[in-house]
């Protein structure tokens, strides 16, 4: 992680590695926590050069030398953040809506859950584009993006059928986790860009609308006599 030059003394975080196990304890594991969000809330609020091991220290309650301890790198630092991205993102969208049995019906209530939770969470938005350009720009960090993305597909993709112990379903699950976060993120850019929410309503519903198409074709093409 970056920091101030007049922070020389200050041990930086290698550019590899993972972040060290919490420990049992609860103190160990409310520790952790505390520096994930402190790193969510330099990230929202400054973008990636706010996320220095200096602010991310002050916000969690810590000092350097814990913070060092618990994650030796920003990937494993940035991992942990998107982990828990994912993990209040679930919690969310299970709160705000019961899925459906039909899985037409279970893709139509997730994107409009996301719409809604997109719109109630500008900064996280904005953070987890900021941590995918990252890690594009970023030489050896590439794979970071790639797990983002994985974890994202896998994320909607467990979510489209009720059961998908089937390998078909499972597949098809992924493909439309895929097609479903290219039209929400394009939506996403476009609404903050725009700043037209009819405009981006509309283009929901015209999301919607391929995306029930899209599995329905799956479906039949997996159900068809070979």
């Amino acid at each position: 992680m970056s920091e101030p030059a007049d922070a020389a003394n200050e041990t930086s975080l290698a550019s590899t590695g993972r972040g060290r196990p919490a420990g049992a304890t609860r103190k160990g594991l409310e520790t952790r926590l505390r520096i994930i969000r402190g790193a969510r809330e330099a990230l929202e609020e400054g973008g990636i050069e706010a996320l220095t091991t200096r602010r991310i220290a002050a916000s969690a309650g810590v000092k350097l030398a814990t913070l060092h301890y618990y994650f030796d790198s920003k990937e494993s630092l940035l991992i942990a953040v998107l982990e828990d991205l994912i993990a209040e993102m679930d919690a969310a969208y299970r709160q705000d809506v019961s899925l459906p049995s039909a899985p037409e019906d279970r893709v139509e209530a997730l994107i409009r859950a996301s719409w809604r939770y997109i719109q109630r969470t500008r900064g996280k938005q904005i953070a987890q584009t900021e941590l995918t350009l990252y890690a594009l720009r970023t030489k050896g960090s590439e794979w970071l993006a790639a797990r983002q993305y994985n974890a994202y597909i896998d994320f909607y993709g467990h979510l489209v059928f009720e059961d998908d112990a089937d390998e078909d379903l499972r597949r098809i699950g992924r493909a439309v986790a895929r097609q479903m976060l290219i039209g929400i993120d394009g939506i996403i850019l476009q609404s903050y860009a725009l700043q037209d929410l009819s405009a981006s309503n509309d283009d929901i519903e015209a999301h919607i609308i391929a995306m029930r198409g899209y599995l329905r074709r799956l479906l039949a093409e997996r159900d068809r006599p070979r």
